[in-house]
Parts: C-alpha cells; structure tokens; sequence
C-alpha cells in the first residue's frame, strides 16, 4: 500500500550564502520586504532639535515641498527659504489645517510632501489648553491618576500625525533643548544636560518614530579683517586691522546617548558636519544620499 506524502509544514525559502532572499509573491503583494532598502531623504521622519534661535527653523526653512505649523510665528525671516508656513495659533487653527492638508491628500491634491510641527513645545501647550477645556478641569497632568493626562496629550498629538501618515505625508518636530540637572542612576551624582524642553513621553515617541534626531547648532569664531599695505620699496603685505564675529552652523546626526542614536539607518552617514546658513537641506540630503549609496555597495 503506498504512503500519502505528506504537505510541506514549514516550506522554506531558497537562500544561497551572502545573498538576499526570495520573498514568496503572495508577502511580497502584501508589502514583505528584504535587503537593505532605506526611505529617501524626502521621506525621512525627522526631531530637530537644538537651543532657541541656532538654526533649526532655518534648516527646515531650507526644505523644498514642506508644510511648516508654526506655532512660534519665528519662521518669517529665513534667508533661502523653500517651505510654506502657516501660523498656527491655537488648537482649533491647528485642527482646520490639518483637516484640509488630509482633505486635499484624499482628493489627490496634496501639494506638499512633509508637514513640520514648529515647535512641539508650543503644540503640546495649544494641546493641553484644548483637553483642560474638554475636561473642564485647571490642570490635564493632574488629570486622572498613574499619568493619565500626559497620556491624553501624547495620544491626541499622535491621533494628528497618524492622520497625515495615513494621508500620504511624512513630518518633522523641531523642540528646543534646555539644561536640565539629574541624578546619574550609575554614578548617583547630579549631572547637568541638554534635554528636550516638551514632557519626556513626548520626546520619547517622537523620538522612537522618526528616523533621524539631528541636533543644530551654531559656533560663534574670530576672523582677522586683513588689509593691503606698500612698504617702501614696493612690496605689498597683509596687515590685520581689526576683527570680526562670524558664526558657523552645525548639525550632528547622532547624539551623545547612544541608547538615542537616531542615524542607524545610514551606518556610513558623517557624525557632524557644517550648515550652510541657505540651503542646508541639501548638504543633508547629499550626505545622506552618498552614505545610503555607500552602505549599498558594500551589500
């Protein structure tokens, strides 16, 4: 009597060393990927952040195809900018814009690629005015008990982005950083540091979403004013005759904590490297392109 054979239980997929596996049509119709397939830069989910008027609003200003909410009203004199900013008042204003930027995606007119929350700090106090009304009470973060209300600010200020992910845009949040003293679990001494000024469960989501933490900054430097002189004879030197200030900016890609690397992505990409004060944008981008193109080649 012959034997039944017996279905495949756990088919496996045809794979040579060092190579990228197949993946079975039907995962791959579903969205199944493999390999070393990073966004483009246009799509990087973004937190930009750095101290009060060093270049952040700058940087984004310089980002062609995106929507800036500008709830700083700081974004109006940014030489080279190629963003539209829209002033963003309060949490109603910031609902009308956000429903229209989601209508028109849906209607196949999204005119922009990226919507950019500037800042998150004042989006999480335009946020937490509108839960204090709806639950009519002084303060939302005492609101409930076990953090109940900064979990109600988080999950409206994420109901809002899944919203524009969903209609087809990418973001960005630019905070401001502050000194702030704590306690080193480690050494039990008191340390002082940059942090994001917004409540930490803000900064932490953000933060494990997004695909790049860059930190911008600017450095102040000395330069010498040279002049021409003719000594007798006729020989011409330079001469210093004074001195000015000019200022240099910056952005690093990875920060200090490595448990907040945000740059994973791109293994080769420059820790830090020079902004220009127009155009910034595009010196990141070509980095990162270049290390994307990089980390490829050595697949």
């Amino acid at each position: 009597m012959m034997s039944e054979e017996k279905p495949a239980v756990n088919p496996t997929v045809p794979c040579a060393a060092n190579t990228v596996p197949a993946i079975p049509k039907d995962w791959a119709d579903l969205g199944a990927m493999t390999g070393y397939s990073p966004r483009v830069a246009k799509s990087l989910r973004l937190f930009i952040v750095g101290p009060s008027g060093e270049g952040k609003t700058t940087f984004l200003n310089s980002i062609p195809r995106n929507f800036i909410l500008d709830f700083d009203d700081g974004a109006y004199a940014c030489p080279g900018a190629l963003s539209t900013r829209f002033i963003v008042p309060d949490y109603d204003r910031m609902e009308t814009v956000i429903g229209k930027l989601v209508a028109d995606a849906k209607a196949g007119k999204r005119h922009w690629d990226r919507v950019t929350f500037d800042t998150i700090d004042e989006m999480v106090g335009a946020v937490q005015k509108q839960l204090e009304r709806e639950k009519q009470c002084e303060d939302i973060t005492e609101f409930g008990s076990q953090g109940h209300g900064y979990n109600l600010i988080l999950s409206r200020i994420w109901s809002k982005v899944r919203e524009l992910e969903e209609a087809g845009y990418t973001w960005a949040f630019c905070g401001h950083l502050k000194l702030k003293t704590e306690r080193n679990p480690a050494t039990k001494q008191e340390e002082t540091k940059l942090r994001v000024a917004t409540y930490p469960s803000v900064a932490k989501r953000i933060l494990t979403r997004s695909d790049f933490k860059l930190t911008v900054y600017s450095q102040p430097r000395t330069v010498d004013i040279m002049a021409s002189r003719t000594l007798p004879g006729g020989k011409v030197i330079q001469t210093k005759t004074g001195s000015t200030t000019e200022t240099d900016y910056f952005v690093e890609t990875k920060t200090t904590a490595a448990r907040e690397n945000k740059s994973r992505g791109v293994p080769g990409m420059e820790a830090k490297f020079t902004l220009p004060l127009v155009g910034g944008w595009g010196v990141f981008e070509s980095k990162y392109d270049e290390a994307v193109a990089d980390a490829r080649s050595r697949v």
